[in-house]
């Protein structure tokens, strides 16, 4: 892997992108609506600038957000340049031909390991710096392409709660509108598109949820999955409710996947980044994710609040 220093100007990967032909796009393993809103809206770019264009993916994509790809291959196709977006490290991209020729990003962390790399920490999401390509290249916003970009913002702001939320956020909201956008319709492509299964599993996470002083830490395992019927992905629902819990300030979603245990960290005011790093993964300052291989969720929660000691007050007697 190159480490670059530096990473590319708006204009720069702007006059790339028109060289190519064929391209395959690609995000991170676990999926966000930014991730695949992201994906989708440079998708529409691309096709818009001529190129033949595919979604590379080797897990499913979260049924909520099928209707922005509705077409996904498992592997990158000979002879197709790989753009990988909204994604921190190579490593955790969902496909993968060598060197990618695109990092597309807004990660803290991202050590810029592709031919040009695109980031911006401060952007909220990374559709939002993949609408800054259109705006460079003069590609109107059709209303599929602004749906795309209007979810990967409103998902990774929290329906625009979350401290990223800036004043360009709700300015290129107010645009997405004016391009077509119907909030409501948006909504219910994302919200309304459960299932009971879902439900349940939602509710066996948040039943499984334990405080620890200002830490929550909701566990799921394999024997929950059968028991509700609902699976890994389903349970991801659970976090944005773990948040509301007054006097919490670090969320923990922990959920068994076949290599060990997923976990989801939020905060108001705490480097989870930093925690989630501890274990091989990453993210934003307030919002990151890791993997701790070969262990269950229940195993795993020891060694999530190992680390969290002298970090955050685990209500702990002195």
């Amino acid at each position: 892997m190159t480490t670059r220093t530096a990473g590319n100007t708006t204009r720069e990967v702007a006059d790339f992108l028109k060289t190519l032909d064929r391209v395959a796009v690609t995000t991170h393993v676990g999926a966000d609506g930014d991730a695949i809103g992201a994906s989708a809206a440079l998708m529409h770019l691309m096709r818009a600038l001529g190129a033949e264009t595919v979604f590379c993916h080797a897990e499913e994509v979260p049924n909520y957000l099928r209707w922005l790809v509705p077409d996904a291959r498992r592997e990158v196709p000979e002879g197709y340049d790989l753009l990988v977006v909204d994604t921190s490290r190579p490593d955790r991209a969902g496909a993968t031909n060598g060197t990618p020729r695109l990092n597309l990003d807004h990660h803290e962390d991202n050590p810029f390991y592709a031919e040009y790399n695109l980031v911006d920490s401060r952007a909220a999401a990374s559709a939002e710096v993949v609408a800054r390509l259109y705006d460079e290249l003069g590609v109107p916003l059709e209303v599929a392409a602004a749906e795309a970009i209007y979810t990967g913002l409103r998902t990774d702001t929290g329906g625009f709660r979350f401290r990223n939320v800036s004043p360009e956020s709700h300015e290129l909201a107010a645009d997405l509108l004016r391009a077509g956008v119907v909030p409501a319709v948006v909504d219910d492509r994302i919200n309304r598109t459960g299932t009971i299964e879902q439900l349940n599993v939602v509710g066996v996470t948040l039943a499984n949820a334990v405080r620890h002083g200002e830490v929550i830490v909701a566990t799921v395992d394999n024997d929950d999955y059968t028991r509700t019927g609902g699976t890994e992905l389903d349970s991801k629902e659970a976090i944005d409710a773990l948040r509301t819990v007054a006097g919490v300030d670090v969320v923990a979603h922990l959920r068994e996947v076949p290599e060990g245990t997923k976990g989801s960290l939020r905060s108001e005011t705490v480097d989870v980044a930093e925690i989630a790093r501890r274990f091989g993964g990453g993210g934003h300052r307030l919002a990151a994710g890791f993997t701790i291989h070969d262990k269950r969720p229940s195993e795993a929660k020891e060694d999530l609040m190992e680390a969290l000691r002298g970090v955050a007050d685990l209500g702990e007697p002195g």
